[in-house]
């Protein structure tokens, strides 16, 4: 069973699409998500990450490494069964970058456990979308969850843009992954091991409560309307990794927020 979507999950029933008209961006980015979810029921999870993952694509599980190598080598463990839907998302104002975050189920035969998937698109010249980082929560819980009926969509897309420095913004942040007000958008989600997803004020307050350290940016991009933005790292506590980051941030008026905060912590040792 691979480490994808670092715990995940897929429906492949077509659901109400809210914000936006037919044909637009998000729309078809929100299409792509549930296609791949589609795959993962019709063809097998493995063979569902192979065909729409980018060639230069990361697993965050736990550590940023590249997943075309891990997928190749990668088979299903037998009744293994993945379920995942977006339940929130957002698209740069360019429509070639994206991210979809949203609860997924894991069954292994009559077991279940339900978690949060986090993935970063991004769009090739042909107009697909391919997935460009996979990351997601580690179960926060036993059984099955209901799957949501509509996509959230995260940022203003009209809102004017700032013009602050993103290296500086994250550089500050990076002093305390924990403190995120200040940094995370009204409507920016924060991912956490053993908690749902928390938003705006709550979500700052979840991340107040820990883990706690300091993070190292390792990689990241942006889009071309230099709109949206993502970035991973590491993240110490004392000089001793404890997990890694994933972001996306926006750019508004008053300067670059977050719109989605997640730590992946290093699993436990038994």
């Amino acid at each position: 069973m691979p480490k994808l979507r670092t715990w995940v999950l897929a429906a492949v029933v077509p659901l109400a699409l809210a914000n936006g008209p037919a044909g637009d961006d998000f729309e078809t980015l929100v299409a792509a998500e549930r296609r791949f979810a589609a795959d993962a029921a019709a063809l097998g999870i493995t063979p569902a990450f192979r065909a729409h993952v980018s060639p230069d694509a990361l697993l965050i599980s736990p550590a940023p490494h590249p997943a075309p190598p891990e997928l190749a080598q990668q088979t299903d463990a037998p009744g293994a069964r993945l379920e995942w839907q977006p339940e929130a998302a957002g698209v740069a104002r360019s429509g070639d970058l994206g991210f979809t975050t949203g609860p997924y189920v894991m069954r292994r035969g009559d077991r279940a456990s339900h978690g949060q998937f986090f993935t970063i698109w991004r769009r090739r010249a042909g107009g697909d979308w391919r997935w460009l980082i996979d990351s997601g929560n580690p179960p926060l819980g036993a059984g099955a969850v209901a799957m949501p009926m509509r996509v959230v969509r995260l940022g203003n897309a009209a809102a004017p843009a700032g013009k602050s420095d993103l290296a500086e913004v994250e550089r500050r942040l990076d002093a305390d992954v924990s403190a995120l007000a200040g940094f995370l958008a009204a409507d920016g989600r924060v991912l956490r091991a053993g908690a749902a997803p928390a938003i705006g004020e709550a979500g700052a307050a979840l991340a107040a409560r820990g883990p706690k350290g300091a993070g190292k940016h390792l990689g990241g991009g942006g889009s071309a309307a230099g709109d949206l933005a993502y970035s991973y790292g590491r993240v110490e506590d004392g000089g001793v990794l404890v997990g890694h980051y994933v972001r996306v941030w926006h750019q508004e008026a008053a300067g670059w927020r977050l719109l989605v905060d997640q730590l992946v912590p290093l699993p436990r040792r038994p």
